[in-house]
């Protein structure tokens, strides 16, 4: 298992650097995935939210409610841990972590970066209320930046991922071959997940980051489609068993470290209709094309169109997806995405899906989704399950 506390420190420094270019003493980082990016550290249920306070005149510190010191001190890569809050013997700097933060900042004038696709209009308000800033500015973007190039722990822990996905859809698909219904192939794809996970990767959380009233301990999930219900996008797998003529879509999500990877398969069940026969051929296609000119240098919108170029020419012109894939990271929807307009270069340590697809209400949808690294020359595929066509004789 690779350290990733030189990384950390490593991801700190530069998020310091863009601080000095944009005039900024302080940073405090506030959503859980980006808190985890600067500190390794998940409390996994975030009732009480965990900060990270990056200064260029101060000590860094990982900011944690009291219930969640020792968790904190033993997983996370900060060792100035402080406290707000109450719970048992630990000693708080105060009961609010805003208050806790004017302990640590103090009174000195701050020229302070945020979130500002995250921080509340209220949390805003209060920390302008006991602190004194002299300028508030959104960092979103910059961070956003400073994380859409994967380092060396990072890639590692989405390689493992990639693992547990392929082995989700496979399985899956399996089962339905078998005669499974999709919620029952779907139950055995996440319990082999679960079971690698247990032979391989147990010394990494499979977690997920959660919310204030609810916890992601397990990442491993696996949900299925078919036909119409493909247009759902996300939707729980029902007690339907695929018959011939039909499309089914198979889908995985998995985390390794906090890092997320995905694998989506269409699947043809038997003899299905031209119409959608020529979409699954044109969605085939669209990858094609866009591997083909996947290295550093060629820009995300350049994957897109060449993917649109597919679809334009088989029929589809009508359904064409806004975004034909998207980051991936500690987000499984994360910046950037292969979309028109996106002029930014590919450059080596970019990972992101690549799934152009097509989704309809009136005969639903082809898609298959890779998780791709861009490395020196081109790229690699984390995900290896079979990417060409997919058929589940009945």
């Amino acid at each position: 298992m690779i350290n990733p506390n030189p990384f950390v420190a490593k991801r700190i420094q530069n998020l310091k650097k863009k601080m000095v270019e944009k005039n900024l003493d302080t940073v405090i980082i506030a959503r859980p995935e980006n808190v985890f990016y600067f500190s390794n550290f998940n409390p996994i249920i975030n009732s009480h939210p965990a900060y990270v306070i990056v200064s260029l005149k101060k000590e860094d510190c990982l900011l944690v409610h009291c219930i969640r010191n020792d968790h904190a001190c033993k997983e996370g890569s900060l060792e100035n841990v402080q406290l707000y809050g109450k719970w048992g013997a630990n000693v708080a700097l105060a009961m609010d972590p805003i208050e806790a933060m004017r302990v640590l900042l103090g009174s000195e004038p701050l020229r302070l970066g945020l979130e500002g696709n995250y921080a509340s209009i209220s949390w805003v308000s209060k920390l302008q209320s006991l602190l004194t800033l002299t300028s508030v500015t959104d960092v979103t973007d910059d961070i956003a930046m400073l994380k859409i190039v994967k380092d060396e722990y990072e890639i590692d822990c989405m390689r493992k991922a990639a693992e547990l996905v392929d082995c989700g859809v496979g399985t899956a698909i399996e089962a339905l071959r078998g005669g499974a219904h999709e919620a029952l192939a779907c139950t055995e794809g996440q319990y082999a997940m679960r079971k690698m996970w247990h032979n391989k990767f147990q010394e990494y959380e499979v977690a997920g980051f959660g919310s204030s009233e609810s916890a992601q301990i397990d990442s491993c999930v696996v949900w299925s489609m078919a036909n119409e219900r493909i247009a759902y996008g996300c939707d729980c797998p029902q007690a339907y068993i695929p018959v011939a003529g039909d499309l089914v879509l198979p889908m995985s999500w998995a985390r390794i470290g906090g890092y997320a990877v995905e694998n989506e398969r269409a699947v043809m069940v038997g003899e299905v209709d031209e119409l959608r026969r020529r979409a699954y051929a044109s969605m085939l296609k669209a990858r094609s094309n866009v591997f083909e000119i996947l290295r550093p240098g060629t820009t995300f919108e350049a994957l897109y169109t060449t993917a649109m170029t597919a679809f334009e020419e088989a029929g589809f012109s009508s359904i064409l997806p806004g975004r034909c894939g998207h980051g991936m990271g500690l987000s499984t929807h994360e910046f950037p995405s292969l979309a028109k307009g996106n002029k930014i270069a590919l450059a080596p340590g970019m990972v992101f899906t690549v799934e152009p697809g097509l989704m309809t209400k009136d005969w639903g949808g082809v898609r298959h989704s890779d998780t791709v690294l861009v490395t020196e020359n081109g790229y690699e595929l984390l995900t290896k399950y079979e990417n060409g066509e997919i058929v589940i004789v009945k």
